[in-house]
Formats: C-alpha cells, sequence, structure tokens
C-alpha cells in the first residue's frame, strides 16, 4: 500500500511538473544558467569517499550544488580557489580563513572555520572530491601534501 501512494506522488509531481527537465527560474521563466557540464560529469561520485565528508562540512554553506549562496557563502563551480594552488586550498580547510576574497566578481567577507580535526586522508578526500564535482583542476591532492600544509601551521 505505502509503495502504491509513493508511485502516485511520484507520478502526480511528474504530470504537475509537465514532464520537462528544461530548468526555469520561477521568477521570469526563462532558463536557468547551465551547469550541468560538471554535475554531469560528477554524478558518478556517489561513492567516493570524500562526498559524505563534504555533505557533513561544507554543504551547509557551499550548497549541494556548489552554488554557494549569494552574497554570503562563495561558489565553488571552477573557481580560481578550487582550481588553484594545492597548497592554499588545503590550507583553507585545514586553518580557516577570515579575509575577504574575490569569487567570479562578487565579493565575500564571511568566516570560514578550520577543521583541523580532519585527518589528513579526509581533507585529501574532500579536496579531491570538491575539485571532480565542482572543478576542472584535477584531482590530485595527496595525503602528504596535506601533512606538509598541516606541518607548516
Amino acid at each position: 500500500m505505502k509503495l502504491l501512494i509513493v508511485l502516485s506522488v511520484a507520478f502526480v509531481l511528474l504530470v504537475s511538473c509537465g514532464g520537462s527537465s528544461e530548468k526555469t527560474n520561477t521568477m521570469d521563466k526563462s532558463p536557468l544558467p547551465e551547469k550541468t557540464a560538471i554535475l554531469d560529469a560528477a554524478d558518478d561520485l556517489s561513492s567516493h569517499p570524500g562526498e559524505s565528508l563534504y555533505k557533513q562540512h561544507c554543504l551547509v554553506c557551499h550548497q549541494a550544488d556548489g552554488n554557494g549562496v549569494p552574497g554570503m557563502f562563495p561558489p565553488l563551480h571552477d573557481t580560481e580557489w578550487v582550481n588553484g594552488d594545492n597548497a592554499t586550498l588545503i590550507s583553507i580547510v585545514l586553518h580557516g580563513m577570515d579575509e575577504e576574497i574575490e569569487v567570479n566578481g562578487e565579493i565575500y567577507h564571511t568566516i570560514m572555520a578550520p577543521l583541523p580535526h580532519l585527518s589528513n586522508q579526509e581533507v585529501a578526500d574532500v579536496l579531491n572530491y570538491v575539485r571532480k564535482r565542482f572543478g576542472s583542476a584535477p584531482a590530485d591532492i595527496t595525503v602528504a601534501e596535506v601533512a606538509g600544509v598541516r606541518a607548516e601551521g
């Protein structure tokens, strides 16, 4: 019986949405900007070890789609921060950030809390996940690199 109810609700939602896969903005009905190339390439990341870490530590601010919250939390999609220098990205996760930054032409000044309690492996995993999911840089951050940045303080 429960399965029948779930299927019925799913059918109603599909029909009420018109069955269209086109994304539209509910305010003006124009198509939303496409960021699906990165998202589509990441569809198979559900078993990536960094996914659960991202959900636990990053999702609230940077959102499930990596678009952040305009004016509050910066996006991750193909930014110089995600695609840039490994040591800088590692340092941001380990030591946090409390400085004004510009991302995609928008200024952000929100504190990112440090995550020093994550192991070197966890930091490498979450950053490699972020790069695969939202970036275009190779996801090649190693545990040794994380250990080196951590040791530098």
